[in-house]
């Protein structure tokens, strides 16, 4: 049986809220590296310079992912809004708080 456009919508949200994580440990590890780099003067110039722009490219990537990530949160809040069906909401609603959360301590 294919997914309900709710299912579709949490399930949406719930990737991305996880998403989250990864990218925030990937900018932390990042910038670890980055300064051990920094204290290693026997490293080429050229690895630490390409080290410090995958860290600025996460940097750069998260202000637009908490864009889709509130665009994802305001899509399920309104379709719950109008919705009439049977469905469980329990995770919808869990998912809506862990992503206004997640928006909020940005």
């Amino acid at each position: 049986m294919a997914p309900t456009q709710l299912e579709i919508k949490v399930r949406a949200l719930q990737r991305l809220v996880k998403e989250e994580n990864y990218y925030q440990e990937e900018l932390k590890e990042q910038k670890e590296r980055v300064e051990q780099l920094q204290q290693d003067f026997s490293v080429d110039p050229y690895d630490l310079k390409k080290h410090v722009e995958v860290m600025q490219d996460t940097e750069r990537l998260l202000p637009k992912f908490y864009e889709k990530v509130e665009q994802f949160y305001e899509d399920l809040k309104n379709f719950l809004g109008d919705y009439q069906g049977d469905e469980d909401t329990t995770d919808a609603y869990k998912v809506l708080d862990s992503a206004k959360e997640l928006v909020a301590n940005k």
